[in-house]
């Protein structure tokens, strides 16, 4: 018993230790083994199984069949040739290859030599294949980038109650030195009720955070199967490293796929070669004196195919061009929004830098005000409303920085997946 309670207490101060041990980097590891990552990676195979169809079209095929006919007059086993025939008619003892009854078996194939549309829609799967690889390079990178945001907004909802905890009891110290001014009639009842009403307003904006938090913290769990009790850390590793816009890498192979699929709707056109053979093992009761024979029948051909006439072949070229427009226009879009934002988002990171130098700056000069304000309103050299103005303004101040603070993770966040680089190597 005392051994079961021992390896009890150790598995929960494990527990504990693995909570307080999440970091930013075990929630990012996390994503890899979610159902949405093995998705993407289900469409990559997709994709890769696509290419092999392509492949297995131009493998030849080979059918085996077997059947019962019967006929209501004889009918040939196989064709025979008037000089063998004429021999058969003369001589009635030997079996002559008809009859009404006649038991087929035998194998065939079909082995495409050259159909040029087909290369090239294996060019087109290679490029889609390419496509599904980058789209779910950049599906990780999206939800690591919902991660680090999350994170970031619950750790500036962490830091606004916290602060407006301190606001509280700051505003409840007053609360003290208020009553005792009312009890000695130096102040009106009225200063209690403004007082417990900022201290109301207090806990229902400190209930709202509890809310949003809650919304945070499942949104992570969701993508990461890992409730959070508390925000982890981010600490900035390295910059993001611009270079190319890895975003659009998925839109411009299926630019590519497209226009090999336009080029493959004109192929259509183009002559086929193709080689069949089969051969047939025949047998039955000839008809003329009812003895057994069989035969077997033999082919053998190489067939050039050309489509003269297929209007639905135009119309499949007609289609193929409008796709290939349609992902043309998309990627030239998402370049030009991409490019846009993302100069935007790295003037934005350092106009951020700056806010939150002036916004610490604030804060420093807001608890100064604040306690001069405190002092004031004990020496009643001040009114009520003038100290609690300079608790909100305090308040204000330090969620102004917190909110900074997050937006720059965000905007972090967002340019490490246009440029395509790995949060794990950006945040610690």
């Amino acid at each position: 018993m005392k051994s079961k309670l021992y390896k009890v207490g150790i598995s929960v101060l494990l527990a504990g230790h693995l909570l307080h041990a999440t970091s930013i980097t075990t929630l990012l590891d996390a994503l890899k083994h979610r159902p949405e990552n093995r998705l993407d990676v289900l469409a990559v195979d997709k994709s890769l199984l696509d290419q092999q169809a392509l492949d297995d079209k131009l493998m030849p095929t080979v059918d085996v069949h077997a059947g019962y006919e019967i006929y209501n007059s004889p009918n040939g086993i196989l064709p025979v040739a008037p000089n063998e025939l004429i021999g058969m008619v003369q001589d009635q003892t030997v079996g002559q290859p008809f009859s009404k009854q006649i038991w087929r078996e035998g194998a065939s194939f079909t082995w495409p030599i050259f159909i040029k549309s087909i290369y090239t829609l294996k060019e087109k799967a290679k490029f889609l294949h390419l496509a599904a690889k980058e789209k779910r390079k950049l599906g990780l990178l999206q939800r690591e980038a919902i991660v680090v945001g999350s994170v970031a907004q619950l750790r500036y909802l962490e830091a606004l109650k916290k602060a407006l905890k301190t606001k509280k009891h700051s505003i409840l110290e007053t609360l003290k030195i208020t009553k005792l001014k009312v009890k000695e009639e130096r102040t009106p009842q009225s200063a209690l009720y403004v007082l417990n009403s900022h201290i109301n307003d207090l806990d229902i904006a400190m209930n709202n955070i509890d809310q949003n938090i809650n919304v945070l913290t499942s949104k992570i769990e969701s993508l990461t199967n890992i409730h959070l009790r508390k925000s982890v850390a981010l600490r900035l590793k390295r910059a993001v490293r611009r270079g190319e816009i890895f975003a659009l890498k998925p839109l411009h192979a299926k630019v590519k796929a497209s226009q090999r699929g336009m080029k493959a709707a004109s192929e259509a056109y183009y002559p086929s070669i193709v080689t069949k053979g089969n051969y047939t093992y025949s047998q039955a009761d000839a008809y003329n004196n009812g003895k057994g024979v069989n035969e077997h029948f033999g082919s053998a051909g190489i067939y050039v195919s050309m489509p003269l006439f297929d209007r639905s072949k135009t119309t499949a070229s007609e289609e193929a061009k409008l796709a290939y427009l349609k992902e043309q226009t998309a990627y030239a879009q998402t370049k030009h929004t991409l490019t846009v934002q993302a100069k935007q988002l790295r003037k934005e990171i350092q106009i951020l830098k700056h806010s939150m130098v002036l916004a610490k700056k604030s804060v420093r000069d807001q608890e100064r005000l604040l306690k001069i304000a405190k002092v004031s309103l004990e020496n009643e050299e001040s009114t009520q409303e003038e100290y609690l103005r300079y608790e909100d303004a305090l308040a204000n101040a330090k969620a102004n920085l917190y909110s900074f603070r997050a937006k720059k993770w965000q905007d972090i966040a967002q340019l490490a997946v246009i440029y395509g680089n790995d949060l794990r190597r950006i945040v610690k």
